[in-house]
């Protein structure tokens, strides 16, 4: 994330159903150049998605207070969209050091997510999950370092899915 204050705004990133009078000539990055929302535009016929599906305010009309909801299009748009499974890439890609043993990324991974170290359960499922995965994406023909990375990916994407990750204590 760019933690830099201020700036100019960035584009909203447009998806094909994004359409209609108005639209923007240009698409920002889907990852927003790693800019907090804040520092990416509103435009009132082109939300974003991901965004509206958390409650983000709608900019017809004033808003006193932020709506809280829990309903089941949030866990589909963790499970599905692209900026989540992007957003797990990377993470995969930067917690996946060469030097550093299994445990030791997984307990990285734990601290960043949840402020905590995985349970021994955790660790086991988790060294499970990925040997399972690896597996599979070798099945399909991929080699075994882009099956890895795959399999990290997935496991990211699996953390950003609890519950634990979602809702703060």
């Amino acid at each position: 994330m760019d933690l830099e204050p201020f700036g100019a705004s960035e584009k909203i990133h447009l998806t094909a159903f994004m359409t209609g009078r108005g639209r923007p000539g240009a698409s920002g990055p889907l990852d927003g150049s790693g800019r907090r929302s804040i520092y990416v535009e509103v435009r009132r016929n082109f939300l974003s998605p991901f965004l509206a599906t958390f409650d983000a305010p709608i900019p017809h009309s004033t808003f006193g207070r932020r709506a809280q909801s829990n309903v089941p299009a949030q866990a589909l748009v963790l499970m599905n969209d692209p900026f989540v499974m992007q957003q797990a890439q990377a993470w995969a890609q930067k917690v996946r050091a060469p030097t550093q043993s299994f445990a030791a990324c997984l307990t990285g991974m734990y601290e960043q997510a949840f402020c905590r170290w995985p349970s021994q359960t955790e660790i086991r499922e988790a060294r499970s999950f990925l040997s399972d995965q690896v597996a599979l994406y070798e099945q399909e023909g991929q080699d075994s370092e882009s099956a890895a990375h795959k399999a990290w990916s997935d496991l990211c994407h699996t953390l950003f899915n609890m519950k634990e990750f979602i809702y703060l204590r």
